[in-house]
């Protein structure tokens, strides 16, 4: 759908994302491990390496596919030195510990083989200590034909760097050829490797007219990639711009924390926010951005939730019913748990992955019923109810409704439903005026015609 000149590649909408922290998702290949791997599912450190790594995505993809994802977005995998990656020192090397630019190449190849797609994680407003231009503007000073990539300042430590940490030089984006350099790695790993598109990192740091310039270069590649921002706060001004196809919507994220997994939020509270900002942004960006649960920079929902798993099933039954391209970070669909950060990066429990998993079930259900309603991914917007801890919304598309009925609350609830009469999708019942629901339930319902 092309609005004002702004064309989300069409295949966001339809797409169920899975993130992934690569040195806690699975150990491929250990002969890549760094010196001082730790075994396997021990609790993480800021430093600590597990030996995760491209191959063993490759070697999981089956398991992927029955959970139904068809679009995966890595945090960063080029050279560095840290198990993040954010501190890039090589942009055109994917690091050696996660199985090189081979790896990449082969994981690709076989995500399109399957139908699926890879975004990766484009750093783009600082890069490491280590990158060789900063170390060499930092020995030779004003010599240094990289002097002025970076900004460099009389107080501690010298330099412009991202939040005030050392290790995160900020490029100099007042110079073109810094911008020419890094517009060459967005345009390099869509060229030669054909990914899908980019996650920009810390957008909010970043001048907006170079935001554009990015979203210009890879658009100009490939029309269909996408172009992700990490916006912690609204996204409107970048869309005004036409700089984005969709944002991480963690303002959607804050409503689901207070609503689900804190409950100091009421229904109407929770609606009002949602309300807000359905019309603060266009039509389709709501549909473009990448609704989430959880990720590498938040405490795990269920951690949030106090470990209540009735909490985390609602909060997805939400986040798959509700419009945009919903995401599961690795893990929550086993029920994996986690504080701040690094505590929220634990390696992805293999063992605990089993037939009938309650909370696996569940999140394969919420998947499949999402490809199966085209309204679900297409439909509108409607709020019929919200009193207490109980909400009721709708998806309008076409000639079909799909509502979400759901309690958030320990004790029953009655939901009146708008004038019609309606078919509950798990047990196929029929209700009208009214639909009763015990604590921390839900229901889909469709509208019989």
């Amino acid at each position: 759908m092309e609005v004002r000149g702004v064309a989300p590649p069409a295949w966001v909408r339809d797409s169920i994302f899975y993130q992934i922290f690569p040195d806690r998702f699975h150990n491929g290949r250990p002969e890549n491990d760094p010196p001082g791997t730790r075994p396997w599912g021990e609790r993480p450190t800021s430093q600590s390496f597990f030996g995760g790594d491209l191959w063993g995505i490759l070697e999981k993809l089956d398991y992927l596919a029955d959970l139904g994802v068809t679009a995966l977005y890595l945090t960063p995998i080029f050279r560095a030195s840290t198990n993040h990656r954010y501190d890039t020192e090589d942009y055109f090397e994917v690091d050696p510990v996660l199985g090189g630019n081979e790896a990449l190449k082969a994981l690709v190849q076989e995500l399109h083989r399957r139908g699926m797609r890879l975004i990766l994680d484009g750093v783009f407003n600082h890069c490491g200590a280590g990158h060789p231009f900063f170390r060499e503007a930092k020995e030779r000073g004003q010599s240094s034909s990289y002097w002025d990539w970076f900004v460099w300042e009389e107080e501690e430590p010298g330099y412009s760097c991202w939040a005030g940490c050392a290790s995160l030089p900020e490029w100099n984006h007042d110079n073109p050829a810094v911008r020419d350099y890094l517009l060459s790695v967005v345009r390099f790993w869509l060229k030669e490797y054909e990914i899908d598109g980019w996650r920009l990192d810390t957008v909010e740091y970043l001048p907006p007219d170079f935001v554009r310039e990015i979203y210009t270069a890879v658009k100009g590649v490939n029309p269909e990639a996408y172009v992700l921002g990490e916006v912690m706060g609204l996204g409107t001004p970048w869309f005004r711009i036409r700089a984005l196809d969709g944002v991480m919507h963690y303002r959607l994220w804050e409503g689901l924390v207070h609503f689900f997994a804190e409950e100091s939020w009421d229904a109407q509270r929770f609606a009002h926010h949602l309300w807000h900002i359905w019309r603060s942004y266009p039509s389709w960006a709501n549909f473009s951005s990448y609704t989430l649960l959880g990720s590498h920079d938040k405490p795990r929902f269920l951690t949030l939730a106090k470990n209540d798993q009735r909490k985390l099933l609602l909060a997805a039954a939400f986040l798959f019913a509700y419009p945009g391209a919903p995401a599961i970070y690795y893990g929550d669909e086993v029920g994996l748990l986690g504080g701040e950060d690094p505590d929220c990066r634990r390696c992805f429990p293999w063992e605990e992955v089993y037939p009938h998993h309650p909370i696996l079930s569940m999140f394969k259900r919420l998947v499949s019923l999402r490809k199966e309603e085209e309204t679900l991914r297409r439909g509108g917007l409607r709020f019929y109810f919200a009193c207490g801890r109980a909400l009721l919304f709708g998806r309008p598309y076409a000639e079909r409704e799909v509502l979400l009925a759901l309690n958030a609350g320990a004790e029953e609830a009655v939901l009146p439903l708008p004038p019609g009469r309606f078919r509950e999708k798990e047990s196929g019942g029929l209700c009208a005026k009214a639909l009763r629901l015990p604590g921390y339930s839900f229901s889909f319902l469709t509208r019989v015609t």
